[in-house]
């Protein structure tokens, strides 16, 4: 070991560049207190830089695929809601959420009552200032307009409360204790309640500028966005009644093929083809009831682009009304 370190000592003093590096240790070995009173202060403001670094940088919070997910099933089994978007614009604070609702308690296809449903907001950074606008639009549509977002918001937590009756969990039983009472009292609450997530660590929440947050403005691009979804439909049914209508062409010419072979055939040859000309008139009657409901369909997309343009009119005239009003929530 000494003679490596005469060799490294003789290294030093033969090579110019490594003389600052022999003064050191030079110095370090004749000032034993002032070297320790150097290597404290170092190792100080190590942890001193560590420390603030760790309490001036943003709070990195993760969170679990549960609480990301955009889609909620009420445990109660009223219904189930949707995030369908997700956009925030930092330039002007504002967070624009888009859900969409079905109700399973109703015999028909609609959504929620909005009206039945209540929504809180919960931050890790409280502010006075920041608010929440549920904004029903059409049929199974709510808008949410979060205002006033700091830039380093970190997250917001959004419960939604479904108060739709159930008649399937009406309870007409006598209960044996106030216990009972208080615990299927608990269970069915926290059974109406689900949480929705919104934080830049989701992929899902996308930035874009957003100027204009009217009601009338979110109507009319939902309308167009329907429009165009029922339009898309349309063009799928017209082009799957050409398949069709195509496919039985082909079942009509095989059938045709079928009678003229059953001239020259006997036994079970005969009944082979036979069963093979009712197997595809089966199939003929079957692709002919399949087109009878895609026209119909047809004629209820009709239907609805008509009311849809007639919507589109009137809220561009200000004479829609809107069947629930637009509910500001304070944050918790």
């Amino acid at each position: 070991m000494k003679d490596l370190l005469q060799e490294w000592a003789g290294k030093i003093t033969s090579n110019p560049i490594l003389i600052p590096f022999k003064w050191i240790r030079n110095w370090m070995e004749t000032n034993v207190i002032k070297r320790k009173i150097f290597i404290f202060l170092t190792m100080f403001s190590v942890w001193i830089s560590l420390l603030m670094g760790a309490m001036l940088s943003p709070q990195r919070q993760t969170f679990t695929e549960e609480q990301l997910k955009t889609k909620h099933i009420f445990r109660n089994g009223t219904g189930e809601i949707k995030l369908v978007s997700q956009e925030y614009s930092p330039k002007t604070g504002v967070i624009v959420l888009q859900f969409e609702t079905r109700d399973s308690t109703s015999p028909i296809a609609r959504g929620i009552d909005p009206k039945r449903l209540k929504w809180n907001l919960y931050a890790q950074q409280k502010s006075s200032k920041t608010t929440m606008d549920v904004v029903p639009i059409l049929d199974n549509k709510i808008s949410v307009i979060i205002r006033d977002v700091s830039k380093n918001f970190g997250a917001f937590a959004i419960d939604v409360t479904n108060n739709t009756v159930s008649t399937n969990l009406v309870d007409i039983e006598i209960s044996s204790s106030d216990e009972e009472v208080r615990v299927l009292q608990k269970n069915s609450d926290e059974d109406k309640v689900v949480q929705f997530y919104v934080t830049p660590q989701n992929s899902e929440l996308k930035a874009k500028i957003i100027k204009v947050v009217s009601r009338e403005e979110f109507t009319l691009q939902e309308i167009k966005r329907e429009r165009e979804f029922q339009q898309g439909q349309e063009a799928k049914i017209k082009k799957s009644i050409k398949q069709l209508q195509s496919s039985i062409e082909d079942d009509e010419s095989r059938k045709e093929s079928l009678s003229y072979e059953s001239k020259y055939l006997t036994g079970e040859d005969l009944e082979e083809n036979r069963r093979g000309i009712l197997l595809l008139d089966s199939n003929i009657e079957s692709k002919n009831q399949s087109i009878k409901v895609a026209s119909e369909n047809i004629e209820k997309i009709h239907l609805k682009l008509e009311t849809l343009a007639k919507k589109q009119r009137d809220v561009e005239n200000g004479t829609f009304e809107f069947s629930s009003p637009i509910e500001t929530v304070e944050m918790k």
